[in-house]
């Protein structure tokens, strides 16, 4: 698959970040910040991260210098590989636009001096971290210290679907990023001293009632979990690299 082929570069690189996610995701952007602005008939996104060692941001001396040079370092390493990976997609087929780690820039509606795709959307969109309070990408190893560098194409690439796939209940939605948590509960929960169907008829009847007889009834140890699949398989927190997720 194309997907293990680009995961091999990555590691030939020594890139501990990547990630893949769906255009489609990006499609609320200014206009001519979309992907599919960027390249007509984008399916997929392409993310990874070098990380900047944390030493060069806490030391006493010469600290922007320092600074400079390893996110100057790094931009290169980003650049090269964003090529690498683009000229793999197309000769399997597919069309791809490398998206750099800093230059070129543009111009948005806004007067905003921007890259020509939000790098920090791109990683959220392919699961490598979430945006902290600080408009940044938090990743859960390396903090807001990841440099990024991406791909988009029109090869259509694969999200992770572990947690989907395990599912006894197919109680997951990757579409609405949601778990229909009854569904979830009705085969999760063991719960001796509650009966489900008083449970049911007062949850339709008095609301209220029903969530005082569930907190007596359904916690700590009254329940038992018979399933947590989705925690116990997902590949996130098993090391730097996010691979498929």
């Amino acid at each position: 698959m194309i997907v293990d082929e680009i995961l091999k570069i990555a590691e030939q690189e020594n890139v501990p970040v990547l990630g893949f996610g769906p255009a489609s995701e990006m499609a609320g952007e200014l206009p001519g910040h979309r992907p599919e602005d960027l390249l007509p008939g984008a399916q997929s996104l392409i993310c990874f991260g070098l990380p900047v060692p944390q030493g060069v941001y806490r030391t006493p001396t010469y600290t922007p210098e320092t600074i400079w040079r390893s996110q100057n370092v790094n931009y290169r390493r980003l650049d090269t590989l964003s090529m690498r990976i683009a000229a793999l997609l197309e000769e399997n087929g597919a069309r791809a636009v490398p998206i750099y780690g800093c230059l070129p820039m543009g111009v948005n509606d806004r007067g905003q001096v921007v890259g020509y795709l939000n790098q920090i959307q791109m990683g959220r969109v392919t699961g490598i971290g979430v945006i902290g309070k600080n408009g940044l990408l938090i990743h859960s190893q390396y903090g807001a210290r990841l440099m990024l560098g991406g791909v988009v194409t029109t090869a259509d690439l694969p999200d992770c679907r572990i947690c989907v796939d395990a599912c006894p209940m197919e109680a997951i939605s990757i579409e609405k990023k949601r778990v229909r948590i009854m569904t979830c509960l009705s085969h999760t929960s063991r719960t001796p001293q509650m009966s489900k169907l008083r449970f049911f008829i007062l949850s339709k009847l008095r609301p209220e009632s029903a969530a005082r007889f569930m907190n007596l009834r359904a916690f700590d140890e009254h329940t038992f979990h018979v399933c947590s699949k989705c925690v116990a398989l997902c590949p996130y927190g098993e090391g730097a690299f996010s691979k498929r997720d």
